[in-house]
C-alpha cells in the first residue's frame, strides 16, 4: 500500500509543480493563455490551489464530464456555454495537458457558479446607481469550489447557485419555449393597416391568426386561413395584449401589432436579459417585500413568497428615468408636505417663475429661508435661481399636494419614493412614465392598509387621519425591503409570462454585456 501511493505522490509531482508555476504566473501577470484562452487572476483560484498545495482536482472519474454537461446546458439560462473554456479544455485534453485540463476547468467551475449566482454581467457598469448586493451571506467560492469535490456531484454544487424561484424558473421556461419557436421558423409578420374589430373581415386577419398561433396564444386546429375577425381570434388577441401589458380590449389597433411584429429573436434577447437581471436581484430577497416593476407600471406586495396586493404605477419620464435601486421602508406619512427637490426646481420651477411671477401662488408654494421664515417671491432673483437659490419650496398638505395624501419612506440617495398624486387621469395609459422620478401609485390608502398590517392602523382609522388634513407618521410594523426593478419580462406567482415594452432602452445593452467575452475575473459575494 506505501509503494502504491508512493507511485500516485511521484506521479502528481508534475502537475502540481506545473499548476503552481502557473497559479505564480497568474498572480505576476494577471491572466494566463492556455490553450488560446484566458484565465484572469481570481484570488479564490488561487487559494483554492495552495489550500490543496497545489494538488490536480479534477481527479474524481465522471467530474469533468458533469462541468462539461453543465457549461452545455448553461444556455438554458441564457448564458453563453464558450464563456466556460469548452474548447480550450477538448484541447488541453486531446494532448493530455493535465495541468490546463484542472486550471481550465477550475477557473470554468468558479465563473459558472458566479455567473449564476448573482450574473455575468455586473449591474453597477450598466449603472453606476446600482446598490443592490444580495449576496452578503454567501459561501466562500473557495468554500465551494472545495465541496465540488467532496460532495455527491460537481453538477450539484453548480445547480445550487441557480435562484431557487419561481420568477427565475418561469423565465428559463420561457426562454427554451421561445427557442423552440425559432428552431420551427418564427412567426410571420402583421401588416399596419386600420384597426380591426370583432365581425370584420380583412386580410390582415388570418396573418393575425398565424401569427397568434405561433406563439400558442391561438388554439391549433382552427382554419388559420379564415378572414373573418371571430369572437376565437378576439378572445386570444386579448389573452395576447394582456400579456404584454397592453388595454386588452381584443382589437387590432397599433399597439398591438407592434407587439405582434416584435420578432422571436428579439423576445429570445429580451428574456435572456431579464434572467440576467433576475440573477442580480433575486439571490438576496427574502419572502416578504415591496417590488415595484418600473417598466409594467406596477407595485406589488409580496408576502411569504405569495403576491398579496397590487396596483399600478407611474414612473419617470424618459427625460428623468426613475433609478433601480433596494432600500428599507420603515414609515409612511399621511398628509405629507411637498419640498421641491433640486432637478424639479432647476428643471421646472425656476423657468416658470420666471415666466410668470405669480406661479407660485397658483401652485401652492411657499418658498423659506433657511430659518424657516416665508420669503416674499417678488424679492427672489429668479434670474439667478438657477445656479444660486438659497430658499426652499414648500407646498402645504392638501388635495393639490404634488404627493397626494400619503407617501411611503425608504430612505435612499435618489431621493425617491412612492406617493399618492392628484393626477389621476395619469393612470389610464399603458405606458406612464409622467413623473419626475418619483413612484406615484394608484391606490396609496389600500397600500398603506397591506403595509399596517399587523398595527392598530385599520383602512378605516387610515382614512381617518387623511380627512383631519394633518401631518402624521405611521411606523410600519417591522421594516420592509423595497426593490425597484427594470423587468421587462415578468413571471407571476400563476405562472403567466408578461412582457413590457423596454421605455428606457435598457436591454440592448445587458444582451451586449451578456454576449461580450468575459475580459476580468469572476467576482463573488
Amino acid at each position: 500500500m506505501l509503494l502504491a501511493a508512493a507511485s500516485r505522490l511521484a506521479a502528481d509531482e508534475g502537475p502540481a509543480e506545473g499548476i503552481r508555476t502557473q497559479v505564480e504566473r497568474l498572480r505576476e501577470h494577471g491572466y494566463i493563455t492556455l490553450h488560446g484562452e484566458a484565465v484572469y487572476n481570481t484570488p479564490e483560484l488561487a487559494a483554492f490551489y495552495e489550500q490543496r498545495a497545489f494538488a490536480p482536482a479534477w481527479t474524481r472519474p465522471g467530474a469533468l464530464a458533469e462541468l462539461q454537461a453543465a457549461v452545455r446546458d448553461s444556455a438554458r439560462d441564457g448564458l453563453s456555454p464558450a464563456d466556460y473554456h469548452p474548447d480550450a479544455i477538448a484541447k488541453a485534453l486531446a494532448v493530455r495537458d493535465r495541468v490546463s485540463i484542472d486550471l481550465l476547468a477550475t477557473d470554468a467551475l468558479a465563473r459558472l457558479m458566479a455567473h449564476l449566482r448573482r450574473g455575468k454581467v455586473d449591474p453597477a457598469t450598466l449603472n453606476r446607481e446600482w446598490n443592490v448586493d444580495p449576496r452578503t451571506d454567501t459561501t466562500p467560492l473557495v468554500a465551494l469550489l472545495d465541496i465540488a469535490f467532496v460532495g455527491p456531484s460537481v453538477s450539484h454544487v453548480i445547480d445550487q447557485q441557480r435562484p431557487a424561484h419561481f420568477i427565475y424558473d418561469g423565465l428559463v421556461t420561457t426562454l427554451a419555449a421561445h427557442r423552440a419557436i425559432a428552431e420551427r421558423g418564427g412567426w410571420g409578420t402583421v401588416p399596419a393597416g386600420p384597426t380591426l374589430a370583432l365581425g370584420d373581415s380583412d386580410p390582415r386577419v388570418a396573418r393575425v391568426r398565424a401569427r397568434l398561433a405561433a406563439s400558442g396564444d391561438l388554439a391549433a386546429g382552427g382554419d388559420l386561413a379564415s378572414e373573418v375577425f371571430d369572437a376565437d381570434l378576439e378572445a386570444a388577441l386579448k389573452a395576447f395584449q394582456d400579456r404584454h401589458r397592453l388595454t386588452a380590449d381584443g382589437a387590432l389597433g397599433k399597439a398591438t401589432t407592434e407587439a405582434l411584429n416584435v420578432s422571436v429573436a428579439t423576445r429570445i434577447d429580451q428574456v435572456r436579459a431579464n434572467l440576467e437581471r433576475a440573477r442580480w436581484v433575486l439571490g438576496g430577497l427574502g419572502d416578504s417585500f415591496v417590488l415595484v416593476n418600473l417598466p409594467a407600471f406596477k407595485a406589488y406586495v409580496i408576502r411569504d413568497r405569495q403576491l398579496v396586493w397590487e396596483t399600478r404605477t407611474q414612473i419617470g419620464k424618459t427625460a428623468r428615468q426613475t433609478p433601480t435601486f433596494r432600500s428599507d421602508m420603515r414609515y409612511l406619512v399621511v398628509n405629507p408636505t411637498w419640498t421641491v427637490p433640486p432637478t424639479i426646481l432647476k428643471n421646472d420651477i425656476v423657468p416658470a417663475a420666471r415666466k410668470d411671477p405669480k406661479y407660485l401662488a397658483k401652485r401652492g408654494l411657499v418658498a423659506v429661508d433657511r430659518q424657516g421664515r416665508p420669503v416674499n417671491p417678488a424679492s427672489i432673483d429668479w434670474a439667478a435661481a438657477a445656479t444660486r437659490f438659497p430658499y426652499t419650496l414648500e407646498q402645504a398638505a392638501g388635495r393639490d399636494n404634488a404627493l397626494g395624501r400619503v407617501k411611503f419612506i425608504f430612505p435612499n440617495p435618489h431621493a425617491i419614493f412612492l406617493h399618492d398624486t392628484p393626477s389621476r387621469e395619469l393612470f389610464a395609459p399603458d405606458e406612464r412614465t409622467f413623473s419626475s422620478g418619483c413612484i406615484r401609485v394608484e391606490a396609496p390608502l389600500d397600500l398603506a392598509a397591506v403595509l399596517l398590517e399587523g398595527s392598530d392602523w385599520t383602512r378605516e382609522r387610515i382614512q381617518q387621519a387623511v380627512d383631519t388634513g394633518k401631518t402624521q407618521t405611521l411606523m410600519l410594523p417591522a421594516p420592509l425591503p423595497v426593490v425597484i426593478v427594470y423587468w421587462t419580462v415578468s413571471v407571476g406567482t400563476s405562472g403567466v409570462v408578461r412582457f413590457a415594452r423596454d421605455v428606457y432602452q435598457y436591454d440592448p445593452a445587458v444582451t451586449r454585456a451578456l454576449d461580450a467575452p468575459v475580459r476580468r475575473a469572476v467576482t463573488w459575494r
